[in-house]
């Protein structure tokens, strides 16, 4: 069992897997934390901003208003510029800014929150360095406990009950957050997603980067408009259903058919 204060390091620390000691650095830069913090400040602004200015206008309609298969594709194409700069805010402003100024706050020194991920070939090596705490703790405490259970020769079950267990628990964090349960990243993470993991190239090249990129700007593109969609519509459209199922029937959709009959 380990000691309270101990423990109490762990519970602040910028990391997910547990240890007695961890390297230290010998003083707090108190203004490399203030700007950390105010680098995140930035960043909800910012979002903030993109939202109000690139989502909002374009979804708040929804409901109001017939909507075409062409209304919907222009609507993908138009967000993905804004989900790319989300996701750049979110990697910003959570994985470097906030970590790093706890990290500093608790001289906490191994900072390697995240790798180079934008230079990864596949969509695996994006996975594994896009965010490291969650990649370590999933690898220490999930993947080496399926491989002790199944055998060191199921490495693909080990790699799938990961993949699965992170696409429900991402699903879990947005349906939580949105209040509506609308199972697109699940589908996207766990469908997709999970094909593009076990396609590694022989030889990697430029060409699997760009690849890598154009899926990530269709893949935020699919995200922003159908949750942005899925919200307004919950705004916007009337409740079909009294009782729990309301929370997990996409009203996007059925509003969508009503509109067009």
């Amino acid at each position: 069992c380990p000691d309270f204060s101990k423990y109490l390091y762990f519970l602040f620390a910028p990391t997910l897997v547990y240890r007695d000691e961890y390297p230290r650095t010998p003083s707090i830069r108190w203004n490399y934390v203030v700007n950390n913090f105010a680098q995140v400040v930035g960043c909800l602004v910012y979002a903030n901003f993109v939202l109000v200015r690139f989502m909002i206008p374009v979804f708040q309609n929804i409901g109001k208003e017939p909507t075409s298969s062409k209304v919907l594709v222009l609507a993908i194409f138009g967000s993905m510029l804004p989900g790319m700069l989300v996701l750049f805010l979110i990697f910003f402003g959570v994985l470097h800014s906030w970590l790093n100024a706890f990290a500093e706050m608790l001289r906490f020194a191994d900072r390697q929150f995240y790798k180079d991920w934008w230079n990864s070939t596949s969509f695996a090596g994006y996975y594994r360095s896009w965010n490291v705490v969650v990649h370590d703790w999933l690898y220490y405490y999930i993947y080496k406990d399926v491989m002790l259970l199944l055998g060191y020769h199921n490495k693909t079950y080990a790699a799938l009950s990961v993949f699965v267990l992170s696409a429900l628990v991402h699903e879990y964090i947005i349906a939580f957050s949105l209040g509506f349960f609308y199972p697109v990243l699940l589908c996207m993470f766990g469908g997709i997603g999970l094909v593009l993991f076990f396609l590694v190239p022989q030889q990697p090249s430029r060409m699997w980067n760009i690849g890598l990129w154009v899926g990530l700007f269709i893949g935020m593109g699919l995200l922003m408009c159908l949750y942005c969609q899925e919200w307004y519509a919950r705004k916007n459209c009337p409740r079909v259903y009294d009782s729990f199922a309301d929370y997990l029937v996409p009203r996007s959709l059925i509003c969508m058919m009503q509109n067009a009959r």
